[in-house]
């Protein structure tokens, strides 16, 4: 049996067959809060992540953090330390990087001008059920999600193993084992890694679909941009397309670090073939072409943009009959030792901005209900029978389904509203108190 200590060195030696208590498929931010919540809660854990990235680099995605998201990080990160000499919790670091939402300015533009122009102050976080969020940078909750991992281990070990794409697995029913086989992106050949119970996997689920709809990220050093067309931190400014609806061009300042985010959507016909290209050298002229009759402030920003940060992905959804008032989401595979969190379970419009919060909370359960069946078990991770892993998985399915398809058809009806009209989440937000109360005051089933 290899241990998982200096796991990332050995593979790039030699790939052979390694034994985990527990593989998660993706190191997303979802994939890296999991991690972090199964360490928390059943240390001592032996996770291994594996990432198809060959480095982890910043990327200009930014997420927003409303209350549950939040609540579902308090609870990942719990009293988790940062390694400077302040001492200071991963959470008040959390609290100290994020931004909370102050104001968006809405510009309308067409042929190339600014048609009109609107201020949406962001809603009183002091309004029961009605929070602004908050804001971070993907890269820096990231680094915090990777401190707390690095802090919750109780041995020197490396449980991210970069440049390993998933290919297949197989359950062996007489032995309860699970064989997941992954292909290095350094050309170093295929390995096996060996689990007894479970995959927690983050990743693209059979029930995800995809809209005609690309979402498009970078970040820009501040330094390069005139200060007139900068926004406050805190303040956001939405270019908005007045012929093509959905297509639209975000500018925000998410931190003291003078960095500023970009965030533009635009319909295709072809998202796969797209997105293929806008990975490739030509990425920002393509972004030029696409916002080719937007102002030239717009165009001079997308100049700016390293490619290097550019980060392109598909609008997604799920596959749910609308009619179906009780749609059971597919959070396993059959009677096999697997779970699926995240967007591999519920990929959603970015309507809501609950994306990223809700694979969070689906982080925290996971590893909550984990640590009960163990509890009550009275065993490890590792000696749980196949029995005991499948009634987890069910468990997670019951606390976590009525909740997810909820928000995914709020997401969805709000994603449709904004086709057909100016609404801004602030005047949906008015308009269904009581189902952002449910939603901002979540908290995990196994505590509440």
């Amino acid at each position: 049996m290899t241990s998982a200590t200096g796991l990332l060195s050995f593979l790039s030696i030699v790939w052979t067959v390694t034994h985990h208590d527990v593989i998660i498929v993706g190191g997303s931010i979802c994939g890296l809060a999991t991690a972090v919540a199964l360490k928390t809660q059943l240390s001592p854990i032996n996770v291994q992540i594996y990432e198809r990235a060959k480095s982890l680099e910043p990327t200009g995605a930014l997420l927003s953090l409303f209350p549950n998201g939040m609540t579902a990080l308090q609870n990942i990160l719990g009293s988790l330390q940062t390694k400077s000499e302040t001492k200071a919790t991963l959470f008040d670091v959390l609290n100290q990087q994020s931004v909370s939402s102050q104001c968006t300015i809405i510009k309308q533009v067409q042929e190339g001008k600014v048609t009109d122009e609107r201020v949406v102050k962001s809603v009183d976080k002091s309004n029961e059920g009605k929070s602004p969020g908050r804001f971070i940078l993907w890269y820096q909750l990231q680094n915090i999600l990777l401190e707390a991992l690095e802090s919750a281990s109780l041995v020197d070990e490396n449980c991210i193993s970069l440049g390993c794409e998933f290919q297949s697995y197989s359950f062996d029913n007489s032995t309860g084992f699970i064989h997941a086989t992954f292909k290095s992106r350094t050309d170093m050949g295929d390995f096996t890694s060996t689990l007894r119970p479970l995959i927690s996997r983050s990743g693209s689920g059979p029930q995800i679909r995809s809209y005609k709809r690309i979402i498009f990220r970078a970040l820009i050093d501040a330094n390069g941009v005139d200060p007139e067309i900068i926004p406050r931190i805190g303040a956001a400014v939405v270019y908005k397309s007045a012929t093509n609806v959905g297509q639209i061009f975000k500018l925000q300042s998410c931190s003291e670090a003078k960095t500023i985010t970009v965030t533009a959507t635009a319909s295709t016909e072809d998202t796969e073939e797209v997105v293929r290209q806008w990975h490739s050298t030509e990425a920002i002229s393509n972004w030029r072409k696409a916002f080719s009759d937007f102002p030239t402030d717009v165009l001079d920003l997308i100049d700016l943009c390293p490619p290097s940060s550019a980060y392109t992905n598909c609008v997604s959804d799920l596959q749910i009959d609308d009619k179906d008032q009780s749609p059971t989401l597919c959070w396993s595979n059959g009677d096999e030792p697997v779970v699926l969190v995240g967007d591999a379970v519920h990929g959603m419009t970015p309507s809501l901005g609950q994306g990223g919060n809700v694979c969070m909370e689906d982080a925290i359960e996971l590893a909550m209900i984990m640590r009960r069946t163990t509890k009550t078990a009275d065993t490890s991770i590792v000696d749980l029978t196949h029995a005991q892993v499948m009634e987890t998985i069910r468990r997670l399915q019951s606390a976590r389904n009525g909740r997810v398809v909820e928000i995914h058809r709020s997401s969805r009806n709000q994603a449709s509203i904004k086709l057909s009209a100016d609404s801004s989440l602030k005047n949906y937000q008015e308009k269904n108190e009581a189902f952002f109360r449910r939603l901002y005051e979540w908290t995990p089933t196994s505590i509440s």
